[in-house]
């Protein structure tokens, strides 16, 4: 039976050497491939030599299927092969050992696939070279450290999940934690986490950029905060005056518009004077306020959603007593409108029974009904306008999220790479027929590059994940956080 050979061979072959082989040799009942994962012969046989390179074939022992290159006209020769059709794929050694992977999306057929990570797979090996340096050693060190603090912050979550600054913080830690583990695994900077380490520095170089315009201006912008704060209070202030009368035309009911009106006046008073007790302290105490800002521009951000947190806890407060008495309005009426057609809820079965009332319990069911159904505009009239400043204040703070993810994956590195036409940027297989001169059928196989967005698609950070969409669906019972 014929023998179908693949064999696989760097274009960067030393052939003005002699040696060993080194690769891989794969072989089934249909076919057999030969995967030379090395452009430069060794000296002395290994376990990994699927062949030899000299002018001599008869140098080869007979006693195996070994592969013989002549280093003079490039001549393939199966040992102990009968009559094998032999195709020689000349693939670009340099692309495939430095591309970071094959792009997933494209279909290159398990030889390619199998190549490449033997490449890569030897690229590693070779890089390490049976050494732990001290940089390995130190770098696994602070990869356990920093494994360590992601711990222990995502088992004391409840107590700081709703910090911008803090929660960014972790997110940094992943970040580098994962930044360390690329090192330790490829031994090399990848596309994904060069584009990381730079992104790093760029935010780092803008953030104490923008530091030291905070520490030139700081009275400036702590009498900026201070106005900012006097302005988001008067006018929810007058906000709240102008509800309690009849706003848009509305009839409200007075007692019950009036005493809301007054519980929201009261709680935004008592805001405003924690927030002007605390001002005397952001004067003294501004720099170090400040100080997390040297890590970055993204911290600053981090930062400035934490203080609109704080400057508008109010207007958090006030949504969810609105949501929540709505809630418990529509809940009571939708159990009272039960009663008119004679059903009820039955708590054990989960379940809504058909249930005979008496005339008693229908007279005080009605009472409760329009009592509830009349109060309901002006409850919902003050849900409507907190949620919507809500929804305004969840948008800004996600913008602000997307800023920070944004900063966290900016592909500097790759478009230097691509400008660069680097070959760390891997893209389809091209592959073409060549002329031999010993008749054996030969194509060259290269890899292109990505176009500028796929690459930036395909060699984003996998640690820079966005953040989650508003959950709406938590708007109606409060929760909105």
């Amino acid at each position: 039976m014929v023998k179908n050979i693949l064999v696989f061979v760097p274009n960067s072959l030393h052939l003005n050497k002699t040696g060993y082989l080194e690769g891989v040799r794969n072989e089934s009942d249909e076919c057999a491939a030969y995967y030379i994962t090395n452009d430069a012969p060794l000296k002395e046989k290994s376990n990994n030599v699927v062949g030899y390179l000299s002018n001599d074939v008869t140098r080869v022992k007979r006693d195996s299927r070994t592969l013989h290159i002549d280093n003079a006209t490039s001549k393939i020769t199966l040992i102990n092969y009968s009559n094998p059709n032999v195709v020689r794929i000349v693939y670009d050694f340099k692309a495939f050992r430095d591309c970071d992977e094959l792009n997933p999306e494209v279909q290159y057929g398990v030889h390619f696939k199998f190549l490449s990570c033997n490449v890569r797979k030897r690229r590693r090996v070779s890089d390490e070279n049976g050494r732990k340096s001290l940089a390995f050693r130190l770098l696994l060190f602070f990869n356990v450290l920093l494994e360590g603090l992601v711990t222990v912050f995502n088992k004391t979550k409840p107590l700081w999940g709703y910090s911008a600054t803090v929660t960014h913080f972790r997110d940094n830690l992943e970040s580098y934690k994962w930044f360390i583990e690329q090192l330790l695994k490829e031994k090399r900077l990848t596309p994904k986490s060069g584009n990381l380490l730079f992104s790093k520095i760029f935010d780092l170089v803008l953030g104490v950029l923008l530091l030291r315009f905070f520490l030139e201006h700081e009275d400036f912008i702590v009498r900026f905060i201070e106005n900012v704060r006097e302005n988001i209070i008067h006018n929810f202030r007058d906000l709240l005056i102008y509800l309690m009368g009849s706003p848009i035309g509305l009839k409200l009911n007075y007692a019950f518009n009036k005493s809301l009106g007054t519980f929201f006046f009261y709680h935004i008073s008592l805001w405003r004077v924690f927030l002007i007790t605390m001002q005397p302290f952001l004067k003294e105490y501004f720099r170090f306020l400040v100080l997390p800002a040297v890590f970055g521009f993204s911290y600053q951000i981090a930062m400035l959603s934490d203080l609109i947190s704080i400057a508008t806890f109010h207007v958090y407060c006030i949504y969810v007593y609105a949501a929540r008495l709505i809630y418990f309005q529509l809940k009571g009426l939708l159990s009272l409108w039960r009663l008119f057609i004679g059903r009820k809820y039955n708590p054990l079965r989960t379940r809504v029974d058909s249930y005979q009332y008496s005339q008693h319990q229908l007279f005080i069911g009605t009472l409760g009904f329009t009592v509830l159904l009349f109060l309901l505009p002006t409850t919902a009239m003050y849900y409507a306008v907190f949620v919507t400043f809500r929804l305004v204040i969840l948008i800004v703070e996600e913008i602000l999220t997307k800023i920070r993810y944004v900063l966290q994956c900016l592909p500097i590195y790759v478009f230097i790479l691509f400008l660069a036409s680097s070959s760390h940027m891997a893209g389809p297989i091209c592959l073409k027929s060549k002329k031999s001169k010993d008749g054996i059928p030969t194509f060259e196989a290269h890899l292109q590059m990505l176009p500028l967005l796929k690459s930036i698609k395909t060699f984003a950070p996998e640690v820079a994940n966005p953040a989650p969409s508003l959950s709406l669906g938590k708007i109606f019972t409060g929760v909105l956080l």
